[in-house]
C-alpha cells in the first residue's frame, strides 16, 4: 500500500502542476504594422488572406495593417517609424539607394503580367501599335506607370514628338485611372489588368494589352522592412515572410477562400475574383527570391528616370537573408 499512496501522491501533483501550467498566459504575439502602399492591389493581397485565416498568427505575429495611397506615402510613414514593413512597387527600392531607412526582404512577382494598358469603350486601339501619339494615364511623372509608357516608346521605335505616346498624370489611385478612361480624359491608362476587367465588366471599356507583352520581367511588388526592425527583431521579420509565403502556399490551393477575400477587401464582383484569380495566382513567387533580370530591367527604369546612375549597385538595395 505505501507504493500505491505514494503513486497515487505523485500522480495528483503532476496533474496539479500541469493545471498551474496551463492557467499561465500564453506568450505574447508580436505585433507588426504592415503597410500597403494601395488597397486595390491584388498583389498584396496574401496579408489580408493570412490574417483572416490565423496564418501570421500561427508564425506568433499580430498583424496591425495600414493602407495608403501612394508607394511614396508608405515610404514616407516607414521611414518616420510609422510602418514596420510594407507592401510596394519594386521601384521604391530607390528610395533606399536615397538613404531611406528601409531595405527591400523579399519579392512579392517578378511577373509584370499584374499590369496592363485599358482603353474605354470608344477606342478603337486593337493593339499596342494603335497607342503611338495617344495619351495615356499615368500615376505620376518619374513613377513606374510613366516609365512603362516610356518603354513602349522605346520598344516601339517611336522617336519623332507626333508618334510618341503620351503619359498623362490622373493621380496615384488605382481608380483615378478607371475613371479618366470613362471620362475621356485619355486615351488609356496604364494600371492593373483589373482596370480592364472592370471596364469590360461595367461595358465601359477594355483591357487592351499586359505589360508582359513588351516587358517581360521586373521586380514589380516588393516586401520591405524598416531597417530598425531588421537590427531590433531580425525574428520578427524572418516570421513574417514565413506567414506571406505560407499564405501564397494556402492560396494557391483555396480559390474559394481566397477569391471571397479579395471581393471582401478590395470590392472586386465574385465573377471578376475568379478571373483575377485563375489569371494571376501562378505569377506570385513562391520563395522571394530576386531575379537577376527582374533586377536589371529595374534599375534600367532607375537610369532612365534618372533617380540613378550607371554605377548602382542592386545587390546593396536588398537583403534577401531572412528569407525561409
Amino acid at each position: 500500500m505505501p507504493h500505491l499512496v505514494s503513486r497515487r501522491l505523485a500522480l495528483t501533483a503532476f496533474a496539479g502542476a500541469a493545471a498551474a501550467l496551463s492557467l499561465r498566459p500564453a506568450k505574447a504575439a508580436q505585433k507588426l504594422r504592415v503597410g500597403k502602399a494601395v488597397i486595390e492591389n491584388p498583389g498584396f493581397l496574401p496579408l489580408d488572406v493570412g490574417m483572416r485565416h490565423g496564418i501570421f498568427a500561427k508564425a506568433g505575429l499580430e498583424i496591425e495593417e495600414l493602407n495608403f495611397t501612394g508607394g511614396a506615402k508608405v515610404a514616407q510613414a516607414l521611414a518616420a517609424g510609422a510602418v514596420d514593413i510594407s507592401l510596394s512597387g519594386g521601384p521604391d527600392m530607390a528610395f533606399t539607394a536615397k538613404g531611406a531607412p528601409q531595405i527591400a526582404i523579399a519579392t512579392i512577382t517578378s511577373s509584370t503580367a499584374f499590369m496592363g494598358i485599358s482603353v474605354g469603350l470608344q477606342s478603337t486601339a486593337r493593339n499596342a501599335n494603335d497607342l503611338r501619339g495617344k495619351r495615356i494615364g499615368v500615376t505620376s511623372s518619374g513613377s513606374l506607370t510613366y516609365w512603362l509608357v516610356e518603354e513602349l516608346n522605346r520598344v516601339k521605335g517611336w522617336t519623332a514628338e507626333n508618334d510618341r505616346a503620351i503619359p498623362i498624370t490622373v493621380s496615384g489611385s488605382p481608380n483615378a485611372g478607371f475613371a479618366a478612361i470613362k471620362s475621356g480624359a485619355v486615351d488609356a491608362s496604364v494600371g492593373s489588368v483589373e482596370v480592364g476587367y472592370q471596364l469590360e465588366e461595367q461595358q465601359a471599356g477594355r483591357l487592351l494589352l499586359r505589360i508582359s507583352d513588351y516587358v517581360a520581367t521586373l521586380e514589380l511588388f516588393v516586401i520591405f522592412a524598416s531597417t530598425q526592425l531588421i537590427q531590433q527583431n531580425p525574428d520578427a521579420v524572418r516570421r513574417f515572410l514565413r506567414g506571406w509565403f505560407d499564405t501564397v502556399a494556402f492560396m494557391s490551393s483555396h480559390k474559394a477562400e481566397t477569391t471571397q477575400t479579395m471581393s471582401d477587401v478590395i470590392g472586386f464582383s465574385a465573377a471578376l475574383a475568379s478571373r483575377s484569380y485563375d489569371s494571376l495566382m501562378p505569377k506570385f513567387s513562391t520563395s522571394g527570391r530576386f531575379e537577376p533580370r527582374a533586377l536589371e530591367t529595374l534599375k534600367a527604369s532607375f537610369i532612365d528616370l534618372k533617380l540613378l546612375d550607371e554605377k548602382a549597385d542592386m545587390a546593396r538595395l536588398y537583403n534577401d537573408s531572412f528569407l525561409p
